[in-house]
């Protein structure tokens, strides 16, 4: 099998085209590889419900395979759809945060239930729902409203105020709250510590793979983690720079199966 054994990808303008499809030269490769043996694990800011379908129809059930979701704060086996690792925003640490998107005018939004659970209005407020496919669910207060845990929370504006804020923010909320962006204007706040770098991390140990032994497909800021601590890190065309700065290699674009051309050459 030569030098590597798994490989991870993001969803969203890595391995979804610009049509938010996965094109059928990349999912058959993907199906390709795993009958040969190789171990291929969705790494993305989506929830986990958002996750699922693509998984299902690369076959992850069959070939025991895993979605890291939440960027990291989930860690789900899709075989048996049992959480392998789970980190979440406790509701303390919610309602500061809602507090920060209010003070700031963001959209913000959760999940419970597989649901986007969201307050007031923008003209972004329904990316997340179109990207991930799952429904949204208007509540009046949002502090009210969620009284547990939850996974990751999101504040959506105009690309010139995320890039500031996240700017300002740089990484960190406070000590317990991680920051990061995954599309320009989507500000994406998770527990201290979680990152798809440290879920790929912890994944290859339970698998028994070493991290040299991993290639990881990204193209936003929150693949960066990723990028860093695997054997070979590979920048989509379309990547921002700073994740093109920290790659091995930089591929084709999302929309022009920018995945299989490069493990063809590597694999």
């Amino acid at each position: 099998m030569g030098k590597y054994k798994m490989v991870v990808m993001d969803m969203d303008d890595t391995l979804m085209n610009n049509e938010n499809q996965m094109s059928p030269e990349t999912e058959s490769y993907l199906l390709d590889i795993q009958k040969q043996g190789y171990k291929v694990v969705l790494a993305s800011g989506r929830p986990t419900e958002g996750m699922l379908p693509t998984a299902k129809k690369l076959k992850f059930d069959t070939y025991q395979s895993y979605v890291i979701s939440y960027n990291g704060g989930k860690t789900v086996n899709v075989n048996t759809e049992s959480v392998e690792k789970s980190r979440t925003v406790t509701k303390e640490n919610f309602d500061l945060i809602v507090d920060y998107c209010r003070k700031n005018n963001l959209f913000i939004l959760t999940y419970e239930d597989g649901h986007i659970v969201y307050e007031g209005e923008h003209e972004y407020m329904n990316i997340e729902s179109e990207l991930t496919g799952l429904p949204m669910e208007h509540v009046n207060d949002l502090k009210d409203f969620i009284q547990d845990d939850v996974p990751k929370v999101m504040g959506v504006d105009y690309v010139s105020t995320i890039s500031k804020l996240n700017t300002d923010l740089a990484g960190h909320f406070n000590e317990d709250i991680d920051v990061t962006t995954s599309k320009p204007y989507f500000l994406e706040f998770m527990a201290q510590g979680v990152s798809k770098g440290n879920a790929v991390t912890d994944l290859s140990k339970k698998l028994d793979i070493a991290l040299s032994e991993v290639v990881a497909f990204g193209d936003s800021s929150n693949d960066i983690s990723m990028l860093q601590v695997v054997g070979h890190a590979v920048a989509m065309g379309n990547a921002n720079d700073q994740v093109k700065a920290v790659a091995d290699e930089i591929t084709l674009s999302n929309s022009d199966n920018g995945i299989p051309h490069t493990l063809r050459q590597i694999l």
